[in-house]
């Protein structure tokens, strides 16, 4: 399953999309099967699902300016109920890294010591800088840490940009996220994760850390 922004003239939305994994891996790209929106006519983005269940049901993380929410279905259909759902985690203030909004952006990556959700700020310059989420195991809405600082932000030439050459200046932004050993389902602090970000909304990057650097040790 994928979830992705739909974005039209009128506002962005959270799409859902599927493929048979015999297809994936053949790279069949025209097996993909559109599903509709996830929550039609509502304003919404940085959809990201969680790859098991918690008590039967599906949960899915999105970003409804300001704040992250999550939302628990007992089906992968669209559309979604609106009812199990709750703000995970707001933005904070001030002049904050994360003061104007946040959201995320890959998929939560399991480890031993909770879901490691790598998150993105906004702050009042319009800076987009990255951060860390780390969630309960068995209940993906309790929050177990957050970064009060940024862990990657601009400050590559590619990741500053350049006013109108660069489609917007000052962004990192998570696109994807993957373990670099393959075949690993729960990570542990030694372990290595690769993040593909967005730079200036022109190019991709990726910078890599072990688990150790994101999840402070008494979180561990």
């Amino acid at each position: 399953f994928m979830i992705y922004t739909a974005y039209s003239s009128v506002a962005a939305q959270i799409g859902m999309a599927s493929i048979e994994a015999h297809e994936f891996l053949k790279r069949n790209w025209q097996a993909w099967r559109r599903h509709g929106m996830v929550f039609p006519g509502f304003a919404n983005k940085d959809g990201a699902l969680f790859p098991e269940q918690f008590d039967g049901k599906y949960a899915m993380l999105h970003r409804v300016d300001p704040h992250i929410w999550i939302t628990f279905s007992s089906h992968l259909s669209c559309p979604w109920l609106r009812k199990e759902h709750k703000i995970l985690a707001g933005s904070t203030s001030g002049m904050l890294w994360d003061g104007r909004k946040i959201g995320g952006g890959a998929q939560p990556i399991k480890t031993r010591y909770g879901w490691l959700l790598i998150t993105h700020g906004v702050d009042y310059l319009r800076f987009y800088r990255l951060g860390v989420l780390l969630l309960d195991l068995f209940n993906p809405s309790v929050v177990i840490y957050r970064s009060p600082n940024a862990i990657l932000e601009p400050q590559e030439d590619y990741e500053e940009g350049e006013p109108g050459k660069d489609w917007v200046p000052n962004v990192v932004f998570t696109c994807g996220a993957v373990p670099r050993e393959d075949g690993k389902e729960t990570l542990e602090a030694q372990d290595e994760l690769l993040v593909y970000y967005g730079a200036a909304d022109s190019t991709i990057g990726v910078a890599s850390a072990k688990i150790s650097d994101l999840i402070p040790k008494q979180f561990r």
